[in-house]
This record gives structure tokens, C-alpha cells and sequence, in this order.
């Protein structure tokens, strides 16, 4: 046996005798206190009448009990108010080993635990509120008497709602009478059933300041602790269904445009073939002629049809190089010249002296400006003008295209993109067109990086304005934008 260990031994046999002389717990200290208070009232019993003893007496035992337990045990309530868990209460000393002393480490112990749980529970729903206002589809959840307790940042820009939705109604803040009807069903099916399947709506609107189509799915989450609560998932389908209202309208308007050249080519085949002896006649031959044209019409509808498609799909892989503007330009002119003539319009080009070349893919950048000559002398008048002009600046190379034509009403210029848009709804094209020109036009322009823009006043005349990056950086065609 060590000394370490004998001298623990001997302090334990004498931790009996040690109490009498210096106790460590309250009640020793109180016991001590009554023999010390009970031995001196003995010693003056002997100078002083009983009478006179007695009261001090008792208030000699009050005084004790007032310093050994009411002021600790005031002190111990000080120590723990609000909880026990406010910031100072770990740096406050306690001194002392007895009941009221451990008491009080113990709970200084048990603030630091809980602070720190507490500190650790805010920060972890400060991470989850952050990710819930992030989540890029719409999440709202519901308590189980219908009242909405949080809705995230998504539904918020959807339905327009930035102020507080707590203990609101689901109808009067998502607006939507179908989600409202399936979750008081499910609160019902809850009073009745342990599990509740998911509800899913395929396609509802929702309004807000844009309205939209979204799919709803919505689960309901039960605990034995806590309320159950429903979790609404919402995911927007708006995007998806514009692009099949723009199918579906793009597959309608090609229909019809294939639809009146192979009605024409058809006719007059039957006509030629019912009355196979005027071959030779002069009517036959203006029957082939028009067969011949609209057969042609029909190959360039869709052959720009095919275009598009590569466009958008990626199929058509532009070629950039650099692009001799003057020599560009000479080429479109030439070959719009003949028509030009025959119109009677001037065609003019205007190349800045200090802008030789621009970095395009030369087919594709030829087919834009024939495209828009092409329409400016067109829709153009007797004795008018036809202007190419490029410029730049900074970052872009800035081409115009203008006209002293008839010009576009405002209602039909911010459609003028779209496929098989005319302003003329008669159909009575001035010269032809499969009305695709100016969709190709835009996404060619898109295809390359660039921006196009129509400012027109009726009767004045049209500027169509491209704006090419001096650095190509060949962008996604937002299939989604009616062109």
C-alpha cells in the first residue's frame, strides 16, 4: 500500500471527527449551531432570568437557519432565474461543499449543457429556414386544423404573398379551392386512420402575379409527440405547358400552310389528268406553272421548317469566322437587286470605315440580312429606301436594318416574330413567304449570342436593330419564346 492510498484511508476513519469540529452539510452546521446557541443560554442562565434568555434564544436559532438556508437558497433562486440558462450564470464563484453549494454547480452545469443545446437548436433552424426559403419549387406547410404555418420564398413570388401567412387559412393564401378540399378531407381521414397516402393533383392554376399551372402533392407527416402537420409540394409545370400550347399552335399553323400549296398542286394535277389532251394547250401550261410555284413554295416551307428545328435542337452547328462586312453586304444587295428594281426601291449600304470584319458564320448571317432586305423592299412603297448600316461600340457590333415602308401597327410589332405571324390576316402575301423569315432571323441572331429589335411607326417606315458581341459566344434558343 502506497502513502497516497494510507492517507486517504486515515482521512476517511477520521471524516466523522472532522465534522464536528468543521461540518460540511447544512444540517451538521444547524445541529452545531443549536448545541453552541443551547450551551450559551446555560452559561447565562446563571446571570440572567430564564425569561429574559428564552427570546434570544429563539432568535439566536432564527438567525442560524436565516444564514444557513434562507439566504442560500435565496441566493440559489437569484442563480436560477429565467431559467437558469442566462449567459452569466457559469461566471458567477461558488464557494463552499455543502447541499446548497452543489446544488447551485449543478445547475450552472445544467445552463451550459442546455444554452449550448439551445444556441445549437437556433442555429439548426436558422440552416433549415435558409433552406427552405431556397428550395427552388413552392413548399408551404399546414397544421392539422387547416392554418398555414410557413410557406417558402418560391410560393411566395408565385402568389404574390410577402407579409405574414401564420394562422391563416390554406384557401386564402395559396387561393386554390381543390387544395383546400383534399386537406380538410385528409384531416378528416386522420381523426379515422393511423397512415394517410400521398395526394397528388396532376394540374392546377395558381393565381399570383403571373398565373401559373403547377402539380400539387401533398403528404400529410404524423407524430406522437406533435400536432400532425401537411407538407403541400408544388411544382411548376408553367414552362412545360407553354411549350405545348407553342407546339400545339406551331403544328396548327404549319398544317395550314402546308395545306394550301398541296390543295393547289393537287387540283390542277386532277385537272391535267381529267383533260389529258390539252397538254399542249396554253391553259395546261399556266395549270403546270402553278403547280411548279406552289410545288416550290412547298420545298422552301419546308426546308425553313427544317431550319428551325436544327436551330433550336442544336443540329445546325454554326461555323464562326471572320466576316468581310463590305463584300456581305455587296452579295445581299445583288441578290435582292432584281426585285429592288422591280419595286422601285434604292438599296444602300453604310459601313463604318473602321469595322472590316465581324466574327459570324457567313451562311447563316447572309440568310439574316437577305431575310430583312428581303422584307424591307417588300413592304416598302414606290421610290423608297432601303438602308444596311453597321456600327459599334465596346462590346457589340450594331447592324440596322431600315426601310421607308408602310410600317407595323404596335399590336402585330411585338408579334412579329413569331412563326407564321403576318400582319396581313388576309393571307395575300405581297410576293410569297412561307412566314417563317423573321423566326429564322431571330434565332440565327439568338444562335450567335446576339439581341434583335423592331422599332416601327405605321405609315414611316421599320428599323430592325441586331446586336452581334464582338466576342461570339453561342447561346441557347429559349425554345419557350413564341418566335
Amino acid at each position: 500500500m502506497n502513502l497516497e492510498s494510507k492517507f486517504t484511508k486515515v482521512k476517511a476513519n477520521l471524516r466523522p471527527l472532522i465534522s464536528v469540529f468543521y461540518p460540511s452539510t447544512v444540517k451538521q452546521r444547524i445541529f452545531l449551531g443549536i448545541i453552541l446557541g443551547a450551551f450559551i443560554a446555560i452559561i447565562l442562565d446563571q446571570f440572567f432570568p430564564f425569561v429574559f434568555i428564552l427570546p434570544g434564544f429563539f432568535l439566536y436559532c432564527y438567525y442560524i437557519l436565516y444564514i444557513l438556508v434562507d439566504k442560500p437558497t435565496h441566493s440559489l433562486l437569484q442563480l436560477t432565474r429565467h431559467g437558469g440558462f442566462d449567459a452569466g450564470i457559469d461566471k458567477r464563484p461558488i464557494v463552499g461543499n455543502d447541499e446548497f453549494s452543489r446544488i447551485a454547480r449543478a445547475v450552472q452545469d445544467m445552463a451550459k449543457r442546455m444554452r449550448f443545446s439551445i444556441l445549437e437548436a437556433r442555429e439548426q433552424n436558422t440552416r433549415l429556414d435558409e433552406i427552405f426559403g431556397a428550395i427552388g419549387e413552392g413548399v408551404a406547410i399546414v397544421n392539422s386544423e387547416g392554418k398555414v404555418i410557413k410557406i417558402n420564398n418560391t410560393v411566395r413570388r408565385w402568389i404574390g404573398w410577402y407579409t405574414e401567412v401564420a394562422d391563416r387559412n390554406v384557401l386564402e393564401v395559396l387561393r386554390n379551392v381543390e387544395i383546400s378540399e383534399i386537406i380538410q378531407n385528409m384531416i378528416r381521414e386522420m381523426k379515422e386512420k393511423n397512415n394517410i397516402p400521398a395526394q397528388i393533383i396532376e394540374s392546377i392554376h395558381l393565381d399570383g402575379p403571373e398565373i401559373r399551372r403547377v402539380r400539387a402533392k401533398i403528404v400529410a407527416i404524423q407524430s406522437e409527440q406533435q400536432n400532425p402537420v401537411f407538407m403541400i409540394f408544388l411544382f411548376d409545370l408553367t414552362d412545360i405547358h407553354k411549350g405545348e400550347e407553342i407546339r400545339r399552335e406551331f403544328f396548327a399553323n404549319v398544317s395550314h400552310e402546308l395545306k394550301t400549296p398541296i390543295a393547289a398542286i393537287r387540283g390542277y394535277a386532277e385537272i391535267i389528268q381529267d383533260m389529258p389532251d390539252i397538254l399542249k394547250n396554253e391553259i395546261a401550261q399556266n395549270f403546270l406553272s402553278v403547280i411548279v410555284r406552289n410545288s416550290e413554295n412547298l420545298t422552301k416551307l419546308i426546308d425553313e421548317m427544317l431550319i428551325l428545328t436544327g436551330l433550336e435542337s442544336g443540329a445546325l452547328t454554326l461555323v464562326i469566322k471572320p466576316y468581310n462586312v463590305n463584300a456581305g453586304f455587296t452579295r445581299v444587295i445583288e441578290n435582292i437587286m432584281p426585285k429592288a428594281k422591280q419595286a422601285d426601291v434604292d438599296l444602300l449600304a453604310d459601313v463604318d470605315p473602321e469595322i472590316e470584319e465581324i466574327m459570324v458564320d457567313a451562311q447563316r448571317f447572309d440568310s439574316v440580312l437577305v431575310n430583312l432586305v428581303d422584307n424591307a423592299v417588300k413592304y416598302n412603297r414606290p421610290g423608297g429606301v432601303v438602308k444596311i448600316s453597321v456600327r459599334q461600340n465596346e462590346t457589340h457590333h450594331i447592324i440596322f436594318v431600315e426601310d421607308s415602308g408602310i410600317g407595323i401597327p404596335d399590336n402585330a410589332r411585338i408579334r412579329a416574330f413569331e412563326r407564321f405571324y403576318r400582319v396581313d390576316k388576309s393571307h395575300n402575301r405581297l410576293g410569297g413567304g412561307s412566314g417563317l423569315g423573321l423566326a429564322i432571323v431571330k434565332h440565327v441572331v439568338q444562335a450567335h449570342g446576339g439581341t434583335i429589335s423592331l422599332r416601327s411607326e405605321l405609315g414611316a417606315g421599320s428599323v430592325f436593330t441586331i446586336m452581334l458581341p464582338k466576342t461570339p459566344s453561342k447561346k441557347k434558343i429559349d425554345l419557350l419564346t413564341p418566335f
